[in-house]
């Protein structure tokens, strides 16, 4: 009779830290804000595991052709390409971020007039208790980063 009241207290407990988890974690959703202009996504025909740096500001399209995003051997990516920029327009960043579990990236830049500078933040929410990972180099594209301006990086 102990035993049974035990597995039934053992398995209560694990069922409300299941429901408690999932609803906390239930509306994480990645978001962008600030000047971001769009989040770029190489989709399913690229990885961008090539991408050897923690942090990327690409303002021409040889940069951005030599970043080591690789093309997926599959017959369903055959023909596909990288999405098209227009660095006289825009200006793409890339700041690596990683977190364990149900992850959301918040990406925000804003733009430091009397400073010169962008500031490419990512707050990172993780939540449940799992040794999955997710990361990404969250890709976005602002305005052309002006002349003699520069880019601070940061994940929180």
């Amino acid at each position: 009779m102990m035993k049974n009241i035990f597995i039934s207290g053992v398995l209560m407990m694990l069922v409300l830290f299941q429901m408690g988890c999932k609803g906390d974690c239930y509306d994480l959703v990645d978001t962008s804000s600030g000047v971001i202009e769009q989040d770029i996504n190489f989709g399913s025909c690229f990885s961008d595991v090539g991408a050897l740096e923690s942090q990327y500001i690409i303002n021409d399209e040889a940069t951005y052709q030599s970043l080591g995003i690789l093309p997926i051997n599959s017959p369903d990516c055959e023909g596909s390409s990288l999405p098209e920029i227009d660095f006289n327009t825009y200006t793409l960043l890339g700041l690596y971020a990683d977190g364990a579990c149900d992850v959301s990236f918040d990406r925000i830049v804003e733009k430091d007039e009397a400073a010169m500078k962008y500031i490419y933040t990512i707050s990172v929410t993780s939540c449940g208790n799992c040794e999955s990972l997710r990361f990404g180099m969250n890709w976005v594209l602002v305005p052309k980063l002006p002349e003699n301006y520069t880019v601070d990086f940061e994940v929180i």
